[in-house]
């Protein structure tokens, strides 16, 4: 009789076990979004001025391109491809490929994707006033409308551009 109620109680607690892990195992969580606000500095289209701790700028969209191969085939289908030129007006402003990021009309954030930059990619460095450079940024994400993000080299959100469809 013990052994019945020993092995009912650990059936019992298997089934709810396995339960709790199957109901775990689907519900799918949100991704966590970032709070941090992003400035809202004066914008003309495919441009925007822009302020960091360092200096200020303007951060100029020249063009977009989506592709759907690149030194390794984008794992989403498709790599945006966006050519930048940033140029300095007070100050310094440092610059990387990393430091820019895109997200979706979802919300979902994609970082940069250096095997679809092409050989153009946007070096590192820093611009004082009156500088500018040109570069290729690339992110493997699925063709849609996207807003481009520039950070500083904290992490902290300088500025964003819409880049049209």
């Amino acid at each position: 009789m013990i052994s019945v109620a020993v092995i009912f109680l650990v059936a019992v607690v298997v089934a709810a076990a396995s339960l709790v892990a199957n109901f775990a195992d689907t519900q799918v969580r949100a991704p966590v979004s970032s709070k941090q606000p992003i400035p809202q500095i004066g914008a003309q289209g495919d441009r925007i001025e822009f302020t960091t701790s360092e200096g200020s700028g303007q951060l100029i969209l020249l063009s977009h391109t989506w592709l759907s191969s690149g030194q390794v085939p984008p794992s989403s289908g498709s790599y945006l491809r966006v050519e930048v030129e940033l140029t300095c007006i007070a100050g310094a402003v440092d610059f990387d490929p990393y430091n820019f990021q895109v997200f979706d009309q979802t919300g979902r954030l994609f970082e940069t994707a250096i095997d679809g930059a092409g050989d153009a990619m946007l070096e590192s460095g820093t611009l004082y006033p009156g500088d500018r450079v040109r570069g290729t940024i690339a992110f493997d994400m699925p063709h849609s409308e996207a807003t481009l993000l520039m950070s500083d080299d904290s992490n902290q959100t300088v500025t964003a551009l819409k880049v049209p469809d």
